[in-house]
């Protein structure tokens, strides 16, 4: 009986409050003078309702709303985290050309190259100014899209990154070659 007394409480003083905040809010606004110093009722509804709600919350009934929705929140946490296995739809070789066409880590313009054969996956990404942290996001980024894709028809995959020295010369940066087996057991997530 006396947790319903305080929960009714608690809920004319939240309403009273979100009234008398609109009109202090509106008479500040407007410039105009009000009849009642909404402020201060706003205030004393805000006192009201924390002490109220905390007498509530209290009670054996406030005990059991707060444990149904802790119930309920992990319930639907739950749901949410459950994993859908997803089985990828796009070809290796499209699902990294966008990736490279779509990431942050390279700044500047670069050219990249894929190159396919029966087993082996490369691409080869030359670039002028970036650093080698931005090819190392970008060999993430790479092994990630490979990963979303259909890449279980490929036993090796190169990943190369190259400076352009300029008159068609190249310097090699970072190679890196993983397998089929490296890649099922990497988790990038």
């Amino acid at each position: 009986m006396i947790s319903t007394l305080f929960d009714v409480i608690t809920k004319l003083s939240s309403y009273a409050m979100v009234i008398f905040f609109a009109m202090f809010v509106y008479f500040k606004v407007t410039g105009k003078h009000g009849k009642y110093p909404y402020g201060k009722y706003a205030l004393i509804s805000l006192v009201l309702l924390v002490v109220f709600g905390t007498l509530f919350f209290n009670s054996p009934k406030g005990k059991e709303v707060i444990k149904k929705g802790n119930a309920e929140q992990a319930e639907r946490t739950e749901k949410t985290t459950k994993k859908t296995s997803k089985k990828p739809t796009k070809s290796t070789e499209d699902s990294v050309k966008h990736t490279l066409s779509t990431t942050h880590s390279l700044l500047f313009e670069h050219q990249s190259k894929i190159v396919t054969s029966p087993r082996i996956f490369n691409v080869e990404v030359t670039d002028k100014r970036d650093t080698v942290e931005s090819f190392r996001l970008t060999t993430i980024a790479v092994l990630k899209a490979i990963k979303n894709s259909k890449y279980q028809q490929y036993d090796t995959f190169n990943i190369t990154f190259n400076r352009d020295l300029g008159n068609n010369k190249k310097r090699k940066i970072i190679k890196s070659t993983f397998t089929k087996n490296t890649l099922t057991k990497l988790n990038l997530d």
